[in-house]
C-alpha cells in the first residue's frame, strides 16, 4: 500500500507510565510468513517471554499494533481461541490490538500465538509488520525505537523538551521525537489522533530548521517557509502552506486531525495558540527512546512479518521482435504468468520468462505463494515491444585532403539518414572506432587513420532506448583534379570585390570532370568542402580583394569524387586621373581647350576610348560648357569611366563704378558682371589684387581699377576715374611746397568745364578758377593775401555743387 502522508503516533497513552531500572522482561517471535489470502493467518508461530527475575512470571498488558502498511477500514487483528484470563480491544483508529490481563507468561504467548490478521484488501502494495510490546510504549521495527504519546494541554515546547529529556524507559532516556521517516509519521501521526510538540525549531536561525533533540540534533533538514526547500534530502512533512511563521512561531508541532493533512507539521510560538479550545493549542508531546549512546539493550518488543503477495515491477519495454528475457519483482519467490486476467493455465512459472514475441502484449502474473490453497491477486504487466531502428552498412568516399598521404577529415554525420532508414528525428547515431564501441569519435570532423578504415555505428532511439548498429567504410579518393579560374572586372568603386557566379565554375567543372558527376556544393575552404560545412550561395562576393580561391566539391554516386579549386580572379580598372573640372573662357570663342582621357601610369595607345561626343582619341577638343565623359577600355576588357566637367568664364564687364569724394574717406565702388570669379585692383595692374569690390581712403587724383578673372584666367579689364578732393591749407611762400591752392582731380581726360570762386571771410569773391586759371597763388590783384581762412564754392560739369574753407598760411 501506500504509506499515508499523514500520521501521529501509535497510542494515546492518558496515563502515562515508566518503568525504573528494574530489568524488563523480554520477548521474542518467529513469524515471517506469506500472506494467503482464503483465511485470516497467524501474525506469529511461535512466541517466547522471559524475565530475567525468575519471581516474575505474570503480566498486566501486551499491545499489537499494525506497525507498518496498516490500511485502516481494511485491516484487522483478532484474539482467536479460549483465553479465560486474557481479554482483548481492538482500536482500528490505531491498529493496535490490546490484550490485557493480568496472566502468566505462558497464558500471554498462547494468546499472542492466536491473534489472527485479517484484510479485505486484494490489491496489495505493502507488506505487513506487527510490533508486540510488553510494555506501554509504541515499538516502530524499522528504527527500533519506543514511543509514547503524553498529554499534557497547554504545555508550551520548552517545557515539553525538558519533560522529554527527564523521562526514563527501562535505561533509555527520552528525548522530544525527531520525525525522519513516513514509517514513523504513520507511528506517530496517522495512527493516534494526538497533537503535539516534536523536537524540531528555527528559533536560532529564521527559516532554517534542524532538529533539537535526540541522536539528530543539531541536523538541519528545512531551509526557508512554505517554499522553501529540503537540506540534504533530509525528511519533512510540513502541511500544507506550512512554515509560515505567523507571528514569530519558531517551534514544530503535529497538526489536530482537524487541520490539513493528518499527522503533519506547522510551526507554533513556544506557547502555541493560548485558547484551549482552539486546533491550534498544544494537547500534549511525543517522547522518543532509543539511538542515543551508550543505553542498554532491552527485548520489551519484538516484531512479526506478514509478506502480502504482489508483483513489485512496473510495465516494461523491450527491443525487437526477437527472443527477449522479462524480468520482473515480486514479494514472493514464485510467480505464474497468464495471458488473461482469466486463463486458467499459467505459461510460464517463474521471475524471469525468456520469450518470442512479435508485438505488445499484457501479462497477467500471479505472485504465488505455494502454501496457500488458492491463488493470489494478479497484477498486469504490460510489455511493449519497441522496434530497433533499421540500419544499413554503408561505404563513405572522400576526398583527400590537402595532403596526400591517405587520409581526409570525414564529417560522419551528413551520413546518418543513408545509415538509418526511416524518421530520424528521435534517432542518436554514435560513431566508434572500435567494434566493442568504448572509443566515441567526433562525427563532425574524424580523421581516419587508415585508408579504407571501418568504423563502427550506435543507432538509438532515444525516446525507447533501442538501438541497433552498423559498420561503416572509410574510403579516401586521392584523384586530383584541374582548377578552374573565374575572371570579373572591378566595380566602379575598386575594391576588388566584386559578385560572381558559380554557376559558370559548376559548367566548366562539368566540361573537365565529365558530366556523370554532380558538383554538389561551394566552399571558402578546402575543410569546409570535405566536411560539407558552411556552403555559399552561387552567387557570391569574394571577402579577398583582387583574388581568392574557394573549392567545389564534385560527388559521383553520393561520395566525394574530387576537390576542385575555383581561383576567382579581380582584374583591375584602368587607372585614370580623378574626376575634374575645367573652364573655357568665353571671350576667346572660337578657340579651343584640350580634354585628356586620363590614362595614369600605363601606355595609353593600347586602350580604347568612347567619349561622350563620340570621339575615340585619347583628346579632345572643346569650345563650349558640359559635361563630357570618357569610357576608357584596357585590352583585358575592363572599362573605367572618367567625367570632365566643362564650366563657362569670361572677363569682367563693368557696369559703373560708384565714387564717393571731396571727403574725409574717399572710396571707389565697382559693380561688374560676367560668368568669371574677379578680384580687384587700384592702379597697378600686377596687384595687390583683393576680393572686396570697394576701395576706401582712396587719394584724390586720377586712379585706374583692374578687374581680373581669377575662375579661368581669361584676362583683366581697367578703366581710368577722377577722385576729387582740395588741400586744407597751402603755404605760397616761393619754397615750390604748397605754393598754390586747387580743386584735385581735373585733367584734360576729366576737366572740369564749370567754375571755383574763392571768397575771403567776408564773403568778398578774390578769384575765379576755371580750366584757364585752375591755381590760386594768394593773391588779390597782384598783391599778397594775409593769413586766413577762405571759403570756395565749386560747380562741376556733370553739376555737382559742393563748398568748402582752407586755410592760407605764410
Amino acid at each position: 500500500m501506500k504509506i499515508h502522508k499523514l500520521f501521529l503516533f501509535g497510542a494515546l497513552v492518558l496515563s502515562f507510565r515508566l518503568f525504573a531500572q528494574d530489568a524488563p522482561p523480554e520477548i521474542s517471535v518467529i513469524g515471517e510468513q506469506y500472506y494467503c489470502s482464503d483465511t485470516p493467518m497467524n501474525i506469529v508461530t511461535s512466541v517466547s517471554i522471559t524475565d530475567p527475575n525468575p519471581e516474575d512470571t505474570t503480566l498486566q498488558e501486551v499491545f499489537i499494533q499494525i506497525a507498518e502498511g496498516y490500511e485502516l477500514g481494511e485491516d484487522t487483528l483478532v484474539l482467536s481461541g479460549v483465553h479465560p484470563n486474557i481479554s482483548s480491544v481492538w482500536n482500528a483508529a490505531q491498529g493496535q490490538l490490546a490484550l490485557f490481563g493480568p496472566a502468566t507468561f505462558a497464558e500471554f504467548e498462547s494468546a499472542i500465538e492466536d491473534v489472527l490478521f485479517q484484510t479485505t484488501q486484494t490489491n496489495f502494495t505493502q507488506d505487513r509488520q506487527f510490533s508486540i510490546n510488553l510494555g506501554n510504549a509504541n515499538y516502530l521495527p524499522s528504527t527500533g525505537h519506543y514511543y509514547f504519546y503524553v498529554s499534557s494541554p497547554g504545555i508550551t515546547w520548552t517545557q515539553a523538551r525538558d519533560a522529554a529529556a527527564n523521562q526514563d524507559y527501562y535505561g533509555l532516556t527520552g528525548y522530544l521525537a525527531t520525525i525522519t521517516s513516513e514509517e514513523e509519521v504513520q507511528l506517530t501521526g496517522e495512527q493516534t489522533s494526538g497533537t503535539g510538540w516534536i523536537g524540531a525549531s528555527d528559533a536560532e536561525t529564521e527559516g532554517t530548521w534542524k532538529w533539537e533533540t535526540g541522536p539528530e540534533a543539531g541536523t538541519v533538514f528545512w531551509q526557508g517557509t512554505a517554499n522553501g526547500n529540503p537540506v540534504n534530502g533530509e525528511f519533512s512533512y510540513w502541511n500544507s502552506g506550512e512554515p509560515n511563521n505567523a507571528g514569530d512561531e519558531d517551534y514544530a508541532h503535529i497538526t489536530s486531525p482537524n487541520i490539513g493533512i493528518l499527522g503533519s507539521w506547522n510551526d507554533l510560538a513556544v506557547t502555541g495558540d493560548t485558547n484551549p479550545g482552539g486546533d491550534y493549542h498544544p494537547q500534549g508531546y511525543i517522547v522518543e527512546f532509543g539511538g542515543l549512546p551508550n543505553e542498554p539493550e532491552i527485548n520489551l518488543s519484538a516484531y512479526s512479518t506478514i509478506i502480502m503477495p504482489r508483483i513489485l515491477s512496473e510495465d516494461v519495454s523491450v527491443c525487437g521482435t526477437e527472443q527477449v528475457t522479462i524480468n520482473i519483482e515480486s514479494s514472493t519467490n514464485q510467480a505464474d504468468w497468464y495471458t488473461s486476467e482469466t486463463s486458467i493455465i499459467p505459461v510460464y512459472s517463474g521471475l524471469s520468462y525468456n520469450v518470442m514475441l512479435t508485438e505488445s502484449t499484457t501479462f497477467w502474473i500471479d505472485p504465488s505463494v505455494s502454501m496457500c490453497s488458492n491463488a493470489s491477486q494478479r497484477f498486469p504487466v504490460a510489455v511493449t515491444v519497441n522496434p530497433i531502428p533499421s540500419v544499413n552498412d554503408i561505404t563513405i568516399v572522400q576526398c583527400e585532403d590537402e595532403v596526400i598521404d591517405g587520409s581526409a577529415n570525414f564529417n560522419l554525420s551528413e551520413y546518418n539518414d543513408a545509415i538509418v532508414s526511416g524518421d530520424l528525428s528521435n534517432i542518436e547515431v554514435a560513431y566508434y572506432s572500435d567494434a566493442d564501441f568504448l572509443n566515441q569519435i567526433d562525427d563532425q570532423s574524424y580523421i581516419n587513420t587508415v585508408n579504407n578504415q571501418t568504423v563502427f555505428v550506435v543507432a538509438t532511439n532515444t525516446i525507447t532506448q533501442c538501438s541497433n548498429q552498423a559498420e561503416v567504410l572509410l574510403v579516401v579518393n586521392t584523384e586530383l583534379s584541374q582548377s578552374v579560374t573565374l575572371e570579373a572586372c572591378d566595380s566602379l568603386d575598386e575594391t576588388g570585390l566584386v559578385s560572381f557566379d558559380l554557376m559558370v565554375a559548376e559548367t566548366v567543372i562539368y566540361a573537365n570532370e565529365g558530366f556523370d558527376k554532380e558538383v554538389e556544393g561551394f566552399y571558402e575552404t578546402y575543410n569546409d568542402a570535405l566536411l560539407l560545412q558552411n556552403p555559399l550561395n552561387t552567387n557570391y562576393t569574394n571577402n579577398q580583394p583582387y583574388y581568392q580561391v574557394i573549392y567545389a566539391r564534385v560527388q559521383q554516386d553520393g561520395n566525394c569524387h574530387s576537390i576542385v579549386e575555383v581561383v576567382l580572379n579581380v582584374k583591375p580598372l584602368p587607372e585614370l586621373l580623378e574626376d575634374e573640372t575645367v573652364f573655357y573662357c568665353l571671350n576667346t570663342f572660337p578657340e579651343t581647350i584640350s580634354l585628356y582621357g586620363g590614362i595614369v601610369n600605363d601606355v595609353p595607345n593600347n586602350y580604347y576610348y568612347n567619349w561622350s561626343t563620340g570621339e575615340t582619341t585619347i583628346n579632345i577638343d572643346v569650345n563650349e560648357p558640359g559635361t563630357y565623359t570618357v569610357d576608357v577600355t584596357r585590352p583585358n576588357g575592363c572599362t573605367n569611366q572618367r567625367v570632365i566637367t566643362v564650366l563657362a568664364s569670361n572677363t569682367a564687364t563693368i557696369e559703373t563704378i560708384e565714387i564717393t569724394d571731396i571727403s574725409e574717406n574717399n572710396t571707389i565702388t565697382i559693380l561688374a558682371s560676367g560668368e568669371g570669379e574677379y578680384l580687384y585692383a587700384l592702379d597697378d595692374e600686377n596687384g595687390p589684387y583683393q576680393e572686396s569690390n570697394t576701395f576706401e581712403d582712396v587719394a584724390a587724383g586720377v586712379h585706374t581699377v583692374y578687374i581680373k578673372d581669377i575662375k579661368a584666367d581669361c584676362g583683366i579689364v581697367s578703366e581710368d576715374i577722377s577722385v576729387l578732393g582740395f588741400p586744407k591749407f597751402f603755404t605760397p611762400n616761393g619754397d615750390t611746397v604748397n605754393d598754390t591752392w586747387q580743386i584735385s582731380g581735373f585733367s584734360s581726360q576729366f576737366p572740369v568745364t564749370a567754375s571755383v570762386k574763392v571768397f575771403n571771410r567776408f564773403g568778398k569773391l578774390i578769384t575765379i578758377l576755371n580750366e584757364s586759371n585752375s591755381q590760386w597763388d594768394g593773391t588779390y590783384n597782384g598783391k599778397l593775401l594775409p593769413s586766413d581762412d577762405y571759403w570756395f564754392e565749386a560747380k562741376l560739369a556733370e553739376g555737382r555743387t559742393f563748398k568748402g574753407h582752407f586755410a592760407l598760411k605764410r
